[in-house]
């Protein structure tokens, strides 16, 4: 009756099970992400179009981006210059024609 404890075995067993259905997860979570897309919308990647759109379009600034100071004042000048910005930004919004169509994405639209 001088069985020994099955603890060492059990605890590989759990630890192969563990990473086994780490591993497949992870497969079946990147399968989805390359067969949806999205993989080609990651800005992240080093190899992606998204960096150098990124660069050009720092380059080519018109100067037309509106920032408020971290630490100015509020008074009447302020807020025209901010409902000013927000009524071009606003007529900017309502000349997408079809919101949801793939041109909604394009460069051109986006500014890039």
């Amino acid at each position: 009756m001088n069985e020994e404890p099955h603890g060492g075995r059990n605890l590989m067993v759990l630890g192969l099970c563990s990473i086994i259905i780490a591993l497949a997860t992870s497969l079946v979570s990147l399968y989805i992400y390359h067969k949806s897309g999205d993989i080609y919308l990651d800005c992240s990647l080093p190899d992606a179009d998204c960096p150098s759109a990124r660069s050009d379009s720092d380059e080519n600034k018109s100067g037309n981006d509106f920032v408020f100071s971290d630490n100015g004042e509020i008074n009447e000048k302020t807020l025209d210059e901010y409902l000013k910005e927000l009524k071009d930004s606003s007529e900017k919004l309502q000349k997408i024609d079809s919101p949801f169509s793939d041109d909604a994405l394009s460069d051109e639209s986006l500014g890039i």
